[in-house]
């Protein structure tokens, strides 16, 4: 059992010892500052409203589904009720 766990301690450090080296890499290179480009104006109105809509449909999809796996538990809870009360009359 104690090989098992230290072969994935070994895995785990050649994997973190992977992304180390990976990000060192990207540390190394060199930005050079770019002037007198063409600036681009975004609609960022119209994006973040569709953004909002989305949400808000998901959200209501979301509360609509949920809504029904209510009504179908309630609707069963009954249904097992009348089932119950038929077998076993109350005295």
């Amino acid at each position: 059992m104690t090989t098992a766990i230290w072969k994935r301690v070994r895995v785990a450090l050649a994997v973190l010892a992977a992304l180390a080296a990976w990000s060192g890499t990207a540390l190394a290179q060199q930005f050079e500052k770019i002037e007198n480009i063409p600036k681009q104006e975004i609609p960022a109105g119209r994006f973040v409203s569709i953004a909002y809509g989305i949400i808000w449909l998901a959200i209501l999809a979301y509360v609509v589904i949920i809504a029904a796996g209510v009504k179908r538990v309630n609707q069963e809870i009954a249904d097992l009720k009348r089932r119950v009360d038929r077998v076993e009359p109350k005295s």
